[in-house]
C-alpha cells in the first residue's frame, strides 16, 4: 500500500455527542502516528464550541463527560490519550450514561 502521508479514521459517536456531530459514524483523516489527543484536538476544532463543551476535558477531569475507545478497548487501559491510531481503526466516544 503506497504511503500517502494519511490514515483513515472511522469515528463512531453515541448518543448528545452523535446529536452534535450530527451523525452515527463519520471517517476522518489525520496524520501518521497521530494520537487519540491530536484526535481529539482535530474533533473540537472541527464541530466547534458545542463539541468542545460536550467533550469538556476528558484525559483531566477526574469525571469525564466522555470516554474513548479504540477498536473496542477504554484507551485507559491502553497508552491513554497518547495511544496511538492506525489506518482504519473504529474510535467510539461515550458519553457517561446515568440510570439505575
Amino acid at each position: 500500500m503506497e504511503n500517502t502521508g494519511i490514515m483513515k479514521i472511522n469515528v463512531k459517536f453515541l448518543a448528545s455527542i452523535r446529536e452534535i456531530a450530527g451523525a452515527h459514524e463519520l471517517q476522518f483523516e489525520l496524520s501518521p502516528g497521530g494520537t487519540v489527543r491530536d484526535l481529539l484536538e482535530f474533533l473540537e476544532f472541527h464541530f466547534g464550541a458545542e463539541f468542545k463543551e460536550a467533550a469538556g476535558k476528558p484525559f483531566e477531569d477526574e469525571n469525564p463527560k466522555i470516554r474513548f475507545l479504540v477498536n473496542g478497548r477504554d484507551v485507559d487501559f491502553l497508552q491513554g490519550p497518547g495511544t496511538e491510531l492506525k489506518e482504519g481503526d473504529l474510535v467510539v466516544l461515550i458519553p457517561p450514561v446515568a440510570g439505575g
